[in-house]
């Protein structure tokens, strides 16, 4: 017999995990689906992650560029990457089991695995060993992020052509990297390995970096990355 419910959410990042409170708070008996994790990609490998590893990245900026400035002086300064990328999963592992205690506390039942509608008002979730679960629902919350697009031709190997999941995850710097794209995350990247010393290309096929901003602030970051040596190529495409 399928389990019934009110509401089902498919999709636990940010927008998944708090619809699904908000359905328990408001008496619905309710049940979220994820294939992968508590928190989607913001918390485990996007949004928080990558604000940890850009506080180390201010950090060693300073050391690396500014310390005279404040005052420091170094002989032999060592920055350890894989510190600070030991600190952004802990960072993260903290938030994501917060997001599990808040489906406890509010009675949301939790399954982990690849939701498919099945009916308007059906879905089965297959686990990570193949076990089937069907669900009834009165309503389902679609949530489901999104995912990185790879063109067909290129061969994703995760080490020299990867996409931000390996890139957010991988313990060594590269010596030089080409980002392609410099929207919100291409250009955290390229601050988090500039500010480690990486040789840092970012390319953009639309007119300036930060498309989505306002284009005379984009402008004034694109100064300011140029000054740090980020090589920026707006208005380029890659073939």
């Amino acid at each position: 017999m399928p389990e019934s419910y009110d509401v089902v959410v498919i999709g636990a990042g940010p927008a998944g995990y708090v619809a699904a409170i908000r359905a328990a708070q408001l008496g619905q008996k309710t049940a979220i689906v994820d294939k992968q994790w508590l928190g989607g990609v913001c918390l485990n490998v996007g949004c928080i992650p990558s604000k940890s590893l850009l506080k180390n990245a201010e950090v060693a900026h300073t050391l690396r560029e500014r310390g005279k400035e404040f005052g420091f002086s170094f002989e032999n300064l060592k920055l350890d990457y894989s510190v600070a990328l030991k600190r952004s999963r802990q960072v993260s592992d903290r938030l994501t089991k917060g997001v599990g205690f808040l489906m406890r506390k509010n009675n949301i039942t939790v399954h982990m695995g690849t939701a498919r509608l099945t009916a308007k008002d059906s879905l089965a979730v297959v686990d990570k060993d193949g076990k089937v679960t069907e669900l009834k629902a009165g309503n389902i919350i679609l949530a489901t992020g999104a995912s990185a697009i790879v063109p067909a031709a290129w061969k994703m190997d995760g080490q020299k052509v990867l996409t931000y999941l390996e890139a957010i995850l991988q313990e060594k710097l590269p010596k030089s990297v080409v980002i392609i794209g410099a929207g919100a995350i291409g250009m955290e990247f390229a601050t988090v390995w500039n500010s480690y010393g990486v040789e840092v290309t970012v390319v953009e096929m639309l007119p300036h970096i930060l498309p989505l901003e306002d284009e005379e602030a984009a402008s004034e970051v694109a100064k300011a990355f140029t000054k740090r040596g980020v090589k920026i190529l707006a208005g380029h495409k890659v073939g």
